[in-house]
């Protein structure tokens, strides 16, 4: 009896050390190189029909670099459930624009799915949890207003390392969303650059995406100064992450910017939820090199990417 015809399609991947990086960051950042266990996006579907594949399983999906078999630890669908996580610059400078913060981050929320786990940062006068992985919209809407005015002094960095190290210690198959609300004002935080980076690091290893909105004041004298640390951290955030950056006036209407926002993490729900994620170890000073991915499953066909946006 003639065997089937297997009906898979070979994709082959360019993966880069520091592929997803910026080659010089504004805060001065090094590219960091591939993660020992790296990650890749599967959408398969039934070529005859062109039905969905939402089951595949790890020993149908083999990964090679170099015609180096490389050990797949783990399958499974990649619309894994969201943490977000808001932090939001609460000092003086940033008074004149609380009330429209508060506004916009309850239109934020309820843009967002039901019962999407949401935590909220403050950063001044020290970064202090307003609320912390709550599902339920009524202790989130009353986080919302309990925003007060902290300190002279903004901790950006300190809070992003905090709400880092928090999402971390969760083993669990999630998907981290960072989202910055911040002036532009002058960063006292005590973590160095350096914890920074390793933060962002594993966060972009873990397939985290953070999205910034950089509050200003209307001043045409903005336009002359150097680039503070807030925005330096929002652009290199969006670089690392492919998340995104904004620029919105102190004191004016966020719903937009921030509905923006929300619809860029429904939007990438929508888009995960038609994909697998494909992880697989690789030793961490391999230099990098062309990865090949075979689907064995019969009938099937599928289209590979590192990012998650190529899609059938």
């Amino acid at each position: 009896m003639k065997m089937a015809r297997r009906s898979t399609r070979r994709t082959v991947a360019r993966l880069a050390g520091g592929a997803l990086l910026a080659p010089a960051l504004l805060l001065g950042l090094d590219a960091a190189p591939v993660a020992a266990q790296s990650r890749l996006y599967v959408h398969a579907f039934e070529q005859a029909s062109g039905a969905l594949v939402t089951d595949l399983d790890r020993a149908e999906v083999i990964v090679r670099e170099d015609g180096i078999v490389r050990p797949v630890v783990d399958v499974r669908l990649a619309n894994l459930p969201a943490r977000v996580v808001i932090l939001v610059d609460n000092s003086r400078r940033a008074r004149r624009g609380l009330d429209r913060v508060q506004e916009g981050l309850q239109y934020f929320v309820d843009r967002l799915p039901p019962y999407q786990e949401v935590s909220i940062v403050t950063l001044s006068p020290n970064p202090r949890w307003l609320v912390q992985g709550e599902i339920e919209p009524v202790p989130i809407r009353e986080g919302i207003e309990r925003l007060g005015v902290g300190g002279r002094s903004l901790r950006l960095l300190d809070g992003l390392v905090m709400a880092g190290e928090w999402l971390a210690e969760d083993s669990g198959p999630f998907r981290g969303v960072l989202v910055v609300i911040s002036t532009a004002g002058v960063d006292r935080s005590r973590a160095s650059t350096q914890r920074f980076t390793e933060m962002v690091e594993q966060a972009r290893d873990a397939g985290m995406r953070a999205h910034t909105l950089l509050m200003q004041p209307l001043n045409p004298n903005v336009l002359r100064r150097g680039v503070t640390l807030p925005e330096a951290v929002g652009r290199d955030l969006e670089t690392y992450t492919e998340g995104s950056y904004r620029r919105a006036s102190l004191g004016s209407d966020l719903r937009d910017a921030l509905g923006g926002i929300a619809d860029r993490i429904l939007e990438r729900n929508r888009e995960l939820a038609r994909q697998h994620l494909v992880r697989y170890d690789r030793p961490p000073d391999a230099p990098s090199g062309t990865v090949h991915v075979t689907v064995t499953r019969f009938g099937v066909r599928y289209v590979v990417s590192t990012d998650g946006k190529s899609t059938h």
